[in-house]
């Protein structure tokens, strides 16, 4: 696969990181027309897409994902590569996805949507046995947060790199009035602000960053992707951070600086609890 995959690497779209790797297969499979949930791998390292050749890859860095798609009760797995040709409405020649039948597993070879069945999505395996389902209940939604940023997108102003991300966002964090080391997420490959609507959100590599402010000895947690709503001195509804709490993980749903305080933020969950701290606490560097 691997020698495979680096036959069509010239001229190929090649991205690295999970967050990104995992919205261009996303957007890939739904410019197909096929389930957006298709491919749900996990800590992807590399996505590829040779539009001229129609070949497309996916690297994780797991060995093997297994995925049970609950509402049909079908468990599928995911090679550390899985690889693919696409064209309209069709993924053929797969390599690196097996169904689980019965006691056996049986490699999927093709998975397409047909022009005349647009709700059915069918699944064909290497020994010729097929079995299809229905789009909207098996594997048709893409991450909630995904879709969100999408219908921000429009209109934002968009970076890529973690240099420049965390320049962005930072530069972001200081026009709000906010502490400057809020957001001390790592491998960052997209951030986004659009200020028309207020959304803004960023897009790390890892799976999870866990952080831990020294002077307050207070764990946060940031997920792949990050979103909030900014407006000065406040990040609202917030996605994608949340802070522990004894052995509890609490949702962060919004961050403020009170006018009447400027020498404080406070750290509002989604359990109506709320904290509050000395600014100097999130200085860049702690």
């Amino acid at each position: 696969m691997a020698s495979q995959t680096e036959s069509h690497r010239a001229g190929a779209e090649v991205v690295s990181g999970d967050a990104i790797c995992r919205k261009k297969s996303i957007d890939l499979l739904e410019e197909l027309g096929l389930p957006k949930g298709l491919l749900p791998m996990e800590d992807i390292q590399e996505f590829g897409y040779n539009r001229s050749t129609g070949f497309m890859w996916l690297v994780q860095g797991r060995k093997k994902v297994e995925h049970t798609f609950k509402k049909i009760k079908q468990m599928v797995s995911y090679a550390t590569e899985v690889t693919a040709f696409a064209e309209k409405g069709k993924l053929r020649k797969i390599t690196g996805v097996k169904t689980k039948e019965l006691m056996l597993w049986l490699s999927v070879v093709e998975v397409y949507v047909p022009e005349a069945s647009p709700e059915k999505v069918t699944f064909k395996t290497g020994t010729g046995l097929s079995d299809s389902f229905d789009v909207r209940t098996t594997c048709s939604k893409a991450p909630t947060m995904a879709s969100q940023i999408e219908s921000h997108r429009t209109g934002a102003e968009v970076v890529s790199g973690d240099a420049i991300c965390r320049k962005k966002s930072i530069d972001l964090l200081e026009e709000l009035g906010l502490p400057k080391g809020l957001l001390p997420m790592e491998d960052i490959q997209e951030f986004g602000y659009n200020r028309a609507t207020g959304f803004m959100w960023l897009l790390q590599g890892k799976k999870k960053v866990e952080h831990t402010f020294k002077k307050i000895k207070q764990t946060v947690s940031y997920a792949t992707e990050v979103t909030a709503f900014a407006e000065k001195g406040k990040l609202r509804k917030i996605t994608g951070v949340k802070t522990k709490e004894l052995m509890l993980w609490l949702s962060v749903v919004e961050v403020y600086v009170p006018d009447a305080s400027p020498e404080k933020v406070t750290f509002k969950t989604g359990t109506g609890l709320s904290d509050t701290f000395d600014v100097t606490a999130f200085a860049l560097g702690e």
